[in-house]
């Protein structure tokens, strides 16, 4: 086993206060490998011998753009200008993990998250490359994630993309168009009653009894897709249900559970906007 060093545990019930307690995690000695920047197409130019009709006609567009990039530029928004000339792609959503530790020895990176876990923390251990990554909670906007992250040297950020879904590429998931937000509505959930059962806004009963609720809404939706989808043995599909599948279980695992529900809670929050991040990584990036 590596060498571990002391690191000051930032309390993972409110991510903006001080830090409390100490334990002992493996040392990071690495940052993550994080997404290339989407690179800007180039404008292509026109070749000679353009008929004069074009010629006018080109040099009206580009009058009109150097009104609408004066309009831009002057409300201070440059990289609205430079999107006229890239490629339409899907609406992105991003997430932040942040992680308090990685190693390359997954039994380390377990051991640590099990130390994680029995402080407030998410405990989920996130494989990318060769590393694996020990995940303290994760954020839907990148200030809350930085000012976490940057209380220790070795805590860091990890991307999550979630991308949109495409109807024209895979028509098997229009049933599945209802239920597109429905990860991100479990996400918050979780997210909010875990904050709120450490803070003292809410006793176990407050909390169980959201959890149950949310429940029943995914249940509901999980039967309706079913429904729906009767007969289509398309794989997006069916991915599409096994996620679904697994929000549902990760309420009634909650529901049904006493113990480290901040952590458990929080452990879940990850899952669900990992698994739904890879399966739409995986169809329509």
């Amino acid at each position: 086993m590596k060498n571990t060093i002391p690191l000051t545990h930032a309390d993972y019930r409110v991510y903006d206060s001080e830090p409390q307690t100490e334990h002992l995690v493996e040392d990071a000695r690495t940052k993550p490998r994080l997404a290339a920047p989407t690179e800007i197409k180039k404008e292509k130019k026109f070749s000679k011998g353009k008929t004069i009709l074009l010629t006018v006609m080109i040099t009206l567009l580009a009058f009109s753009l150097t009104l609408v990039a004066a309009d831009i530029i002057g409300s201070g928004g440059i990289a609205l200008y430079a999107s006229l000339f890239t490629q339409k792609k899907s609406d992105v959503v991003l997430y932040y993990a942040v992680y308090a530790t990685h190693s390359t020895d997954m039994s380390v990176s377990y051991k640590n998250a099990a130390v994680v876990r029995e402080e407030g923390g998410a405990g989920y251990v996130m494989k990318q490359g060769e590393e694996y990554y020990v995940i303290l909670n994760l954020y839907d906007d990148e200030e809350s994630a930085k000012r976490v992250s940057e209380r220790k040297a070795n805590y860091g950020i990890i991307e999550l993309k979630v991308y949109d879904l495409d109807l024209e590429k895979h028509p098997s998931l229009s049933s599945a168009e209802m239920a597109k937000d429905l990860y991100r509505e479990a996400y918050i959930t979780l997210y909010r009653a875990a904050n709120d059962l450490a803070s003292g806004k809410y006793a176990k009963e407050d909390m169980k009894r959201e959890l149950s609720s949310f429940k029943q809404k995914v249940t509901a939706v999980e039967d309706a897709y079913v429904e729906k989808t009767a007969g289509i043995t398309d794989t997006p599909a069916i991915e599409f249900k096994i996620i679904l599948a697994e929000i549902r279980s990760a309420f009634e695992n909650l529901e049904q559970n006493d113990e480290r529900l901040v952590a458990d809670a929080r452990y879940f929050s990850v899952m669900i906007v990992r698994s739904y991040a890879d399966f739409t990584k995986k169809h329509f990036a």
